[in-house]
């Protein structure tokens, strides 16, 4: 998956190829590109420097639903930390309703969707659930077939969603945050090396803050 890095070049002018910044000038080619993020294709000019493609701060991040915040006394930009977010994610509380439907959310991080759920609701209990992306350095876990361990791996990704089958979404999400006591063989539960079970209550926290993607 090639990974598209946001660059912002503060003041910069474009003049026959070249980008002239503050004591910097880079020889870049401008290319309108095309970019499907979460199923919907959209058009963006960016830059292309030495192999590596660089679109705006503001263009990815609110396609990601993030808000983009510019501080020229500080010359620093706050990306979804400060005031609210385009989509704000509210805890998932025990006791509150949710309508019956099929839900989708994600975890994205550096550009990349790391994780996407979709899942079925009926009564605040998960009637159904799987990945729609489980991808980790450089490898989409979902269609891998020779590398054994990355095979292990995904396997006990769905043996920690599965775990929410059957279950009241508000009570047993917040299970995931121990996945050892959910998946057994070889969990690295210091580092999340070998089964993130944070991003995955993040995609699913975030598809409830969705709402219903199709009933």
């Amino acid at each position: 998956m090639k990974k598209f890095i946001a660059g912002l070049l503060i003041g910069a002018t474009l003049m026959s190829g070249a980008v002239y910044a503050t004591g910097a000038k880079l020889e870049v080619s401008l290319q309108s590109l095309k970019f499907f993020i979460n199923g919907t294709s959209t058009q963006q000019s960016a830059f292309i420097h030495e192999g590596t493609t660089y679109v705006p701060v503001r263009f990815v991040s609110e396609k990601l639903g993030k808000e983009v915040v510019w501080d020229g006394k500080t010359q620093s930009i706050t990306i979804g930390e400060k005031g609210e977010t385009a989509t704000p994610v509210t805890p998932v509380v025990k006791g509150v309703s949710y309508e019956d439907g099929t839900y989708r959310g994600f975890f994205a991080d550096r550009g990349d969707i790391q994780v996407a759920v979709e899942f079925k609701l009926e009564n605040n209990k998960v009637a159904s659930i799987s990945f729609r992306q489980l991808y980790y350095g450089n490898k989409d876990y979902r269609t891998e077939k020779e590398d054994q361990l990355i095979v292990g791996l995904k396997g006990q990704h769905e043996q920690l969603i599965n775990y929410l089958v059957g279950k009241d979404i508000t009570v047993s999400l917040s299970d995931l945050y121990k996945p050892e006591n959910i998946v057994k063989e070889n969990v690295d539960t210091f580092t999340g090396a070998t089964l993130r079970s944070g991003k995955v209550i993040s995609a699913v926290r975030d598809a409830l803050n969705r709402g219903v993607y199709k009933y």
